[in-house]
Order: C-alpha cells, then structure tokens, then sequence
C-alpha cells in the first residue's frame, strides 16, 4: 500500500455534494492505483451521506469489475480490491478518527494524507507529481502543503499558515492581505472589484514554509510515527496543523510547499467549525500554550525570545528574520 487517506465527514453541516466532489476529486487524480481512501462518518451527521458515499462505491466496482473483464484482466469470479473504506468508528473528533487510520491501516503505506471533506484536487497525477517534486532533495521533509487556490473565489485563502516571518510580525502582512505570494497585490485586493490576480507572485520550486493548514497534507508514514499521533484537543483540527507542524520542526525537518500542485478548499458554507471553535477555542489555545510554552500567536517580544531562546536549535525558529515571500528553496 503506498498511500492512505484520512477523511472525516465531522460536521453537520457536510453535505452530500461537498462530501461527494471531495472523494470523487481524490480518486480522479491521485494518479496511483495502490491507495487506500479512509472516510468516516461521524453519527451525528446522518445517514444520507453515507448512503450515497457506498452507492459511489458500488458503481464504481461495478463499472472497474466490466471494464476489467473487457480487458481481459479480470475473470468471472476474480474478486476486485476496494480502495475506499467507509466506517463510523472513533469519529467523534477529528484527532481520534486521524489517529485511528493512522494507526490501523497506514503500517505498510509510504505516505499518508489528511484531507477535509470540503476540498477538491485539482492536480492530476498527483503521487507521481509529488514524488517527483521531493525525489533528490538533500534536506528532511517533513509536512507538504499545497496550493490552496480558493483565493480566486474572493475568499482569504494562504497556503500555509503565518510563521514568524518579518513581515508578518511587524508590518500587519496578513492584516492586510500581503503575505506570501499575495505580497504583490495592493491591500484591499480581496475587496475590489477586479483584483489582479495576474500580479500574484509564486515560487518557481518547492519552498520551506512554516506549517501547512490541515485542508490537504501529506507527509511519509515514517516521518510521521517520530513526530508522533495528532493532540485530542477538542472535535475539531483547530490547532492540529500548527502543533504538528512545529513537531516536525522540532525534530529536524522542514516543512515544504509545492506551489504547482492545486486544490481548493470549498469555503462556500464558511468556516464550518466555528460554533466549536468559539466553544472550545479558549481551551483550546491553552493546551497548546501549555506543551509548547508560547501562544500559536506570539504575544509580545517576550515570547518571541522565548521561542529563540528554548527553540533556537531547532528549525522552529527557521522563518524569523524572514519575509514570507523571501523564498527559501527546499535543496
């Protein structure tokens, strides 16, 4: 099995089209055939999703099942392998549900995604492309994010998350909707009624980010059993990616993003977690202030030294003295 694939279906808001585009966006383009996609479906969200999710399944073996016989790659009786798994169990957070197919069914994987249920890839042959992006390079990898491109629906949409960049520290970058390759836009652009979105300025290569959003990441199963399972802070993945993008860190790795490949997180139905995040968020934070010993936002030049000074020889403090659009080339 060369990659597994995490997708929790946790919110009562998920709907049957969203679900639906994600997974089927997924198998379309993961450009392998030895893959195995994990979906669950927590019980509070209703059957109907889960109904149409196996009618999916089943179509799809049927259709995979006749085109093999024509191709006579297939006999009569020969059963097929579903790459799709549907379950209901340890779904009550996101963190149990990720851990559980982790730790179930990734033992012999060589990659392992977590993916919302709200996403869609657009990149076709996308374990191909991205082996082909990582092959050669000298330094460790760690956690992959990718190009979110839900920006051209005029929604706020970075591809990674902030860092300790300059820029972002000092001159309100993301306040003003300047960061990483938005540097180029005028503020406001997201407002205005013609952005130019011909001025936004990528990276030519893979490039060393901060940590990745949790909508659609990757990272080598054995990568991630020396970080470690994901925290069980509460229902939802607030938290999740930048507390497991500062592990890898820690451990000597670099997180990367690869520009060329695309996705879009749908954010049509806004940020869906927000009723949790608002309940739980408090708690939330403080964990996390708790194990690392600062706040996922520094406050103040106090905590940013503290960072330095309890974290300056690891690569947590890679982005400082940087801005996010200073490019630093994965070698």
């Amino acid at each position: 099995m060369s990659t597994v694939i995490s997708m929790l279906v946790g919110s009562k808001l998920s709907t049957k089209a969203l679900v639906l585009n994600s997974v089927m966006s997924i198998i379309e383009n993961i450009g392998c055939t030895n893959y195995h996609l994990v979906v669950g479906v927590a019980p509070y969200v209703g059957q109907g999703i889960k109904r149409h999710l196996k009618d999916m399944i089943a179509e799809r073996r049927i259709r995979d099942r006749r085109l093999a016989r024509r191709q006579g790659k297939l006999k009569s009786r020969t059963k097929t392998k579903d790459c799709i798994t549907i379950i209901d169990k340890n779904c009550h957070t996101f963190a149990a549900f990720t851990n559980y197919v982790f730790s179930t069914y990734a033992s012999k994987a060589k990659w392992f995604i977590v993916a919302h249920d709200d996403i869609q890839l657009k990149t076709p042959n996308f374990i191909p492309t991205v082996e082909n992006a990582v092959s050669g390079l000298k330094e460790n990898v760690g956690w992959i994010s990718f190009t979110d491109d839900d920006y051209l629906n005029r929604h706020w949409a970075p591809s990674t998350r902030p860092g300790y960049h300059y820029d972002l520290l000092y001159e309100n970058a993301w306040g003003n909707k300047q960061v990483f390759q938005f540097h180029s836009l005028t503020k406001g652009w997201l407002a205005a009624k013609k952005p130019h979105f011909e001025k936004v300025d990528f990276p030519i290569a893979p490039v060393k980010c901060h940590t990745p959003f949790s909508h659609f990441i990757m990272i080598e199963t054995e990568k991630l059993r020396k970080i470690g399972l994901c925290e069980d802070w509460c229902e939802v993945s607030l938290l999740i990616d930048e507390d497991w993008g500062l592990s890898a860190l820690k451990e000597g790795m670099f997180n990367i993003w690869i520009p060329n490949i695309v996705y879009t997180h749908c954010r049509t139905l806004g940020t869906r977690a927000g009723p949790i995040i608002a309940k739980r968020g408090k708690e939330v934070h403080a964990k996390f202030y708790k194990k690392w010993g600062f706040h996922s936002d520094p406050e103040g030049e106090a905590e940013l030294e503290f960072i330095r000074k309890n974290y300056g020889d690891t690569n947590i403090v890679w982005s400082f003295g940087k801005r996010t659009f200073e490019w630093d080339y994965i070698k």
